[in-house]
Formats: structure tokens, C-alpha cells, sequence
């Protein structure tokens, strides 16, 4: 093909694309509910999503069971889409309730058509597949966002952006202020099926002393439990990890975490929310590729050395077997937005309430130690006061005055600390910051 002196083979496959109201760039839980929101208040939407499914997180890292977020059985902090979305998966056969008042247990496979059928219904616009590579900045504004997939390179102007990435790309992108210095470990989630879960259930009942893993029967047949093991204390399937470090079937490092969630509407199917990779001496960076094609193929070692241990020592996996490893990483922290307020620890614990609070939460600082983080003096802990919450303020999703003034920011890459990030990064806050930046977009575009 000859080419014209002042046109790049990449040139030959760009294309403008028609201009939106309002531009959600991220198709996670804060994607979907801003997307969903703007859509449903008027605005002409458009959800750009780099992966080919919604959900991000839940979904792609198979981060199932949301993260409570209830004063207690009777009162939930998020509702809204959040409930909506519940209430969908309910019926659609793949959500439950705890009864500790959790609506957030899920099936990822069913969440993705849940997410498709939400958002066709609003109206919105999906793009799978696109990857957002640039934008265009004029006059402190967002003009338009550049992105590729198979078909070529394209661009799509709006109004109004949105930035539910998780790891703030159109932050970055766009040159907001962000922070990106201290980080949470990663983990590749995966999912067994063939588990007897009633032979399972009937041990932790009878075994449990504690109260680590409860487990609570449906009306309708399921089973919806938990169990975990860490060093910190002696947890009901300790003496099964004991045993395995003692005969080298587990490594110190696949036995540092371990947490398992059944899936509601999916008889035999576990969920793992490990192995957490968290190697020796070394801090890994989820916005590094080479630290994360690194981590994918060590965590999928550490996941056969895991899913054998469960075969061998836990009662009711005999049969049992590698179902799903997740496609995505499950990433906890990366950029953090420096916007018009950083929430901070003191807000977590104090139960801080603000005048344009957008989501409220008593989720504990949740912090997942990284290598160089596990020397004892890690990050703060602790929670809200009891029966007490906190909020996020708007702006904490908000860039600084002086910078970019048509992009919101919602999800886990809200305006806050590393320790008040590990709290409101729960897919529940996601949902409420997503839906409040939804509204805000649209509300502006008229």
C-alpha cells in the first residue's frame, strides 16, 4: 500500500465517532451505576469498557460476595441502583441475602447479563473492547477521548466524563493530580465446582467454635457460607493448614491468606478470594506490566498447589476441581485521585458526616499488607463507631478547582488516603459513587 507522505498507516484507520451527553470510561460497579444513572437522567450515554463483559472487579476477578455494608439485618447504607441491581440478580437466579443483612452474594457469570440488561434497559450505550489510549484537553475541559480496538483508532467527544477505571486511566490521561505511591497486595481469584457442600457445611457447624464460618441455609435449597485461615489467630481450618505447611503441600506464602465464599444458584461451586500474591522483598505494581504478567502466572501456581491442598485435607472437596481462574487481577489499589477533599482515616473512625455526602459506609479500613508493608508497622486499622457510619463527600469524586472541570471520578480511585481507600473501595461504595456521578454528569450537561 503506498501512503501519502503526511499520513501514518494509523490515520487510515481513524474515525470520529458521534459526540455524547456523558462519557463513563470503566464498566465496573461505579461504571455501570454512573452510566445507568446519567441514562436514566436524560443525558445521551455512552459506557466504554476495555474487557468484554460489566462488572470489572466482580465479574473479571471474580469478587463475589460484595463486601456488607449494613448497620445491621434490617439496615443497608447503599441503596439505589445498588438495591436495584440486588434485586435483579434475586431473580434472575443468581443473588442472595445473608442474614446478617448482606443482599451482595452473587453468581459472576449471571451478574454479567444482570449488568448487560440493566443498562440496555436505561438506554446506554456499551463499547466492549476498547481500550482508551489518549484525550484531548482544551480550556480545562475534557474534549474527547481516543481508543482502539480491532476495527481501528477511534475518538468520541461529550459533554461530560467520567472516570471509573479503577486504576484512574482518564486521571492520568487527562493530567488531574493523582497519587500512586503505596499499594495494596493483588490476588487472582478462582472457583471450584463438584464441592459437597451440605458434607462441608455439617463440618463447620459442628467444628466452628468461633464463629469464622458461618453458614446460613435458603428456603430454597442453597447454602451460603464462609470459612478463612490466616496466621494471626486459630481459625477452624487451621489443623488442616498445619498439617499441609508440615508436609510442603502449601508454601508459607500460599497459607499467609485464604478465604472461601459459596455462590448462591450454583450447587457445588466455591468461591476463592486467594491466593493473595504477596512474595518476598518485593512490592508489586499493579499499573507495572512486567510486575503483573509476572504475578498472573505465579498466582496460577500457587492456585494449583491450593485447589490441590482443598482436594486432599477439606472435607466435601474430594470431587471437587478447578472450575474458573479469573481473567482480570484482582487489583485493591493503584491511582488515587488528589480532588477538592481527601478523605481521610480520622473520617472512617470518627463517623464523619458531610453536607454533600454522596455514599455512606462502615466498612473497617481494609488494608491487604504488600511485602514491604509486613514488618509490623503497616497501615492504620480500625472501623466507624459502633452502630455509626461514615460518608464519602462529592467532593472526594471531584478533581481540584483549577484543574479539569467536566470529569468526575468514581469508584476505588476516589480523592482519598491510602488508609480511608482501603475502606471505601468496597463494590457497594462503588455503586453509590458511580450513581451520584451519574446524576451529577447529566445534571450539567443542560
Amino acid at each position: 500500500m503506498c501512503l501519502p507522505k503526511n499520513m501514518s498507516k494509523l490515520e487510515l484507520n481513524y474515525k470520529e465517532l458521534p459526540p455524547y451527553d456523558v462519557l463513563v470510561a470503566g464498566g465496573g460497579s461505579a461504571g455501570v451505576a454512573a452510566a445507568v444513572s446519567a441514562a436514566r437522567s436524560g443525558a445521551k450515554t455512552v459506557l466504554i469498557e476495555k474487557a468484554t463483559f460489566l462488572g470489572g472487579m466482580a465479574t473479571g476477578a471474580l469478587v463475589t460476595p460484595m463486601m456488607k455494608n449494613a448497620l445491621d439485618a434490617k439496615n443497608t447504607l447503599t441503596k439505589g441502583v445498588f438495591l436495584e441491581v440486588c434485586d435483579r440478580l434475586v431473580k434472575a437466579g443468581g443473588g442472595a441475602t445473608f442474614n446478617d443483612g448482606n443482599p451482595g452474594w452473587f453468581n459472576p457469570e449471571i451478574y454479567k447479563w444482570v449488568l448487560d440488561e440493566i443498562c440496555s434497559d436505561a438506554g446506554v450505550k456499551i463499547m466492549f473492547d476498547n481500550q482508551i489510549i489518549s484525550c484531548e484537553v482544551e480550556n480545562k475541559k475534557v474534549q474527547k477521548v481516543f481508543m482502539f480496538n480491532k476495527g481501528g483508532i477511534f475518538s468520541i467527544s461529550a459533554k461530560e466524563f467520567i472516570d471509573t477505571t479503577g486504576d484512574g486511566d482518564l486521571i492520568h490521561l487527562s493530567g488531574v493530580s493523582y497519587e500512586a505511591k503505596e499499594k495494596q497486595a493483588m490476588s487472582l481469584r478462582f472457583m471450584m465446582s463438584g464441592v459437597d457442600l451440605n458434607e462441608f457445611a455439617s463440618w463447620l457447624q459442628k467444628n466452628d467454635k468461633s464463629g469464622d464460618s458461618p453458614v446460613y441455609f435458603l428456603e430454597n435449597g442453597d447454602i451460603l457460607l464462609s470459612s478463612a485461615y490466616t496466621y494471626e489467630k486459630s481459625w477452624t481450618l487451621k489443623p488442616f493448614f498445619d498439617e499441609a505447611l508440615k508436609k510442603g503441600d502449601l508454601t508459607k506464602e500460599d497459607a499467609a491468606y485464604f478465604q472461601i465464599f459459596s455462590v448462591p444458584g450454583s450447587p457445588g461451586f466455591v468461591a476463592f478470594n486467594c491466593p493473595r500474591i504477596t512474595p518476598e522483598n518485593k512490592a508489586l505494581d499493579p499499573l507495572n506490566n512486567d510486575d503483573t504478567s509476572w504475578l498472573l502466572v505465579h498466582g496460577r501456581q500457587m492456585i494449583k498447589r491450593i485447589s490441590n491442598f482443598c482436594k486432599k485435607y477439606l472435607p466435601g472437596f474430594k470431587k471437587s476441581y478447578v472450575s474458573q481462574i479469573a481473567p482480570l487481577i484482582g487489583v485493591r489499589e493503584s491511582r488515587r485521585l488528589i480532588g477538592q477533599y481527601i478523605l481521610n482515616a480520622e473520617d472512617v473512625l470518627s463517623g464523619k458526616k458531610f453536607d454533600d455526602a454522596v455514599a455512606n459506609s462502615n466498612w473497617p479500613i481494609d488494608i491487604h499488607e504488600t511485602a514491604r508493608r509486613r514488618d509490623g508497622n503497616g497501615a492504620m486499622t480500625g472501623k466507624p463507631p459502633h452502630g455509626d457510619y461514615y460518608q464519602i463527600p462529592l467532593r472526594s469524586l471531584l478533581p481540584k478547582e483549577d484543574e479539569i472541570k467536566n470529569l468526575i471520578v468514581a469508584g476505588r480511585c476516589l480523592s482519598a488516603t491510602f488508609e480511608a481507600q482501603g475502606s471505601a473501595r468496597i463494590q457497594a461504595n462503588c455503586w453509590a459513587m458511580g450513581e451520584a456521578a451519574g446524576m451529577l454528569a447529566a445534571c450539567r450537561t443542560k
